[in-house]
């Protein structure tokens, strides 16, 4: 009996600690919510790793109970535009981006944007001149990256995100795989076996690998594109329906280890855990249109520049970017 009370005394005062925290933040006007998660998960372990018994498990939901109200105190939450590239470090195209995304996400009207480039897209890769656009990755990386698209698009990106493709094959499976409907059977290279059959199904993560990498067939970058498109969304629906806890343990795992970005871990965990609430999210894909053409050799894609616009018409009501503001 007097260990239950002293357990009742000891979430008493933290519950009391915490609200202290929370009225001296309001009353001076701060707006900073990545500080007060930061404080507030001070008293919580998100690991998840070790055992605990009946009166932790109560504690730590109290307290994760108190940090997702406390972030939904104030939404400061603006549009956000990144750039993802997919890359596969174990292959002879080591340094080059095989998957090239600029994202959009609209909090107000809760709408996501995603457009996807052409690798073979032929653009000017500043200090370079003329080349394909996954070659950015390979002179400059991420940095490079984005000043090429940035270049290109007219846009200026609050950060970008490179997934190596174990990583990305890794976090699908800790999600419980992503739903797709296959359009056609589609069969491995190397002995012509069935790799994914035709239909709606979930496909794990080593499947949905391969399945946004294939090309072998007629629709070639094309219609990896488009099945890269449709993996990517619903990896963001099977997240959204993951608790708060599930998505910032796998920020905090992956963060630079597997998932290389230049915005601050805690400016990602804010964001996340304010859009925790967001319900009936659209989404809408697009591809810039190319046509094949050999320079020089080559092989290229190139777009004409009534296609360009178009795309950089989704971006044209761009909020003011601040580079602060994610790093």
């Amino acid at each position: 009996m007097k260990n239950k009370k002293r357990l009742i005394i000891v979430i008493a005062s933290i519950i009391l600690i915490a609200a202290v925290l929370i009225t001296i933040e309001l009353v001076s006007g701060s707006t900073n919510l990545a500080s007060l998660f930061t404080k507030t998960n001070n008293f919580v372990n998100t690991d998840g790793d070790a055992p605990q018994d009946q009166a932790d498990l109560s504690l730590q939901d109290v307290l994760n109970k108190n940090n997702e109200d406390l972030l939904k105190l104030v939404d400061t939450r603006k549009q956000v535009v990144f750039a993802l590239y997919g890359t596969d470090e174990k292959t002879e195209e080591t340094g080059r981006s095989d998957i090239i995304m600029v994202i959009k996400y609209d909090p107000t009207e809760k709408k996501l944007i995603m457009v996807s480039l052409p690798r073979d897209t032929r653009v000017n890769v500043p200090g370079y001149g003329m080349d394909k656009i996954n070659h950015a990755y390979a002179y400059g990386g991420r940095i490079l990256s984005d000043q090429t698209i940035e270049a290109l698009l007219g846009i200026k990106l609050d950060f970008s995100v490179n997934l190596d493709f174990e990583t990305f094959s890794k976090i699908i499976d800790k999600v419980g795989g992503v739903s797709v409907v296959a359009k056609k059977d589609f069969y491995y290279n190397e002995d012509n076996s069935l790799a994914i059959k035709q239909g709606k199904q979930i496909l794990n993560g080593r499947d949905a690998l391969f399945y946004v990498r294939f090309r072998k067939d007629e629709d070639g970058d094309f219609g990896r594109i488009e099945r890269q498109q449709e993996v990517i969304k619903s990896l963001m629906e099977a997240l959204s329906s993951t608790s708060l806890k599930q998505r910032i343990n796998l920020i905090e795992s992956f963060y630079n280890n597997g998932l290389e970005t230049d915005a601050n871990v805690s400016k990602i965990k804010e964001y996340v855990s304010m859009s925790s609430g967001d319900a009936n999210i659209s989404y809408e894909s697009y591809r810039l249109n190319t046509y094949s053409e050999i320079i020089g050799g080559l092989w290229y894609e190139i777009y004409n520049q009534g296609d360009l616009d178009t795309i950089k018409n989704l971006f044209s009501n761009q909020e003011a970017v601040d580079p602060e503001n994610w790093k």
